[in-house]
């Protein structure tokens, strides 16, 4: 492409992006969708005794910018989980993850600690991820729809708040993990951006492309997902339905509200329907390529020319250059 490959990086918001240069080797951000947390690796050269890198603390944070040129574009927070030394010859390799783990300079915290609580019906999800996130010390952020839903009853019984907002969200076809320095709930395959509005499509030609595969597999399949619900009004269990026509998938736990249930069999249906094509691909590296945005595929052969919902997004700087390589599957 004739473009110089360009990264800045901070510590606790303070530029050390001339220090990393100096030992630099290469840097890798993994961008996922969904809960699956995304990461950073850097690889430095720590092979000269009398120069010895300085250990960086766990829980320090990283912010990360790539691009070409000086036109870098901020890629994410990540905490530092893990610090690992290696060689001959000297190696330091430091990983970090957008979900914390341990406590950072900041005050963001583990998602993952155990905590035994209730939570009261009447509770909006806006407002239960509001709470949890102040407790992280991270930023809430909710789709206005999603954060408007009304919630029953929960009981949280040595479980973590990332697997309990999960559990709750789970119900509305969405996801919640920590990025970027906030608590985001977003639902999936939507595309969107932090604030609700659509993330650009991606549009690649087949010349931009350093390879690719398409894998078509056969899933469990059915028409329609039906879900039950406890009327205590009318003390009866109640049935709900999703889609429409047989096979017909019954999901086996009764919730709580109509609402519920109908959402838990909405999300079922559509997360069958994905997937059921598969695309991984390589290529120069672009900024644009990021988990959640959809891929526009150009110049291939029919079946592959088409709008694919990137899953994963993997971006790596080395000395070979700035690449990212990927994954996507076919959008309901």
């Amino acid at each position: 492409m004739g473009l110089t490959p360009e990264f800045r990086i901070t510590a606790n918001s303070s530029d050390i992006t001339a220090v990393i240069r100096e030992r630099f080797r290469s840097l890798t951000i993994n961008d996922n969708a969904g809960i699956q947390s995304d990461s950073l690796s850097i690889t430095l050269a720590d092979n000269d005794p009398l120069l010895p890198i300085l250990i960086p603390n766990t829980g320090a944070e990283l912010e990360v910018w790539i691009g070409y040129d000086q036109q870098a574009v901020k890629m994410g927070l990540y905490i530092v989980d893990e610090v690992e030394l290696s060689g001959p010859p000297g190696v330091m390799m430091i990983r970090a993850k957008a979900a914390p783990q341990t406590k950072s300079p900041a005050g963001k915290s583990a998602v993952q600690t155990q905590k035994w609580r209730s939570w009261d019906s009447g509770l909006t999800l806006g407002e239960l991820v509001s709470t949890i996130a102040q407790e992280h010390g991270l930023d809430p952020s909710t789709p206005a729809d999603l954060a408007a839903q009304v919630l029953p009853h929960y009981d949280q019984v040595g479980e973590s708040d990332i697997n309990l907002l999960t559990r709750v969200v789970k119900n509305y076809d969405a996801f919640a993990k920590p990025a970027n320095g906030k608590l985001l709930v977003a639902r999936k395959a939507m595309s969107e951006t932090v604030s609700g509005q659509p993330l650009p499509t991606v549009t690649v030609n087949a010349n931009e492309l350093t390879d690719w595969s398409l894998t078509i597999q056969e899933r469990e399949s059915y028409q329609s997902v039906t879900a039950t619900w406890y009327d205590q009004d009318a003390a009866e269990e109640k049935t709900v339905t999703a889609g429409e026509g047989e096979p017909i998938k019954a999901l086996r736990h009764s919730y709580k509200s109509a609402a519920e249930a109908q959402a838990a069999a909405k999300s079922e249906l559509n997360g069958k329907a994905r997937g059921k094509s598969s695309i991984t691909f390589s290529m120069p590296g672009r900024t644009d390529v990021i988990a959640e945005a959809r891929l526009q595929l150009t110049g291939l052969r029919p079946g592959v020319n088409q709008e694919w919902l990137i899953t994963k997004a993997t971006h790596t700087i080395d000395s070979s250059g700035y690449r990212v390589s990927g994954s996507a599957e076919m959008p309901l």
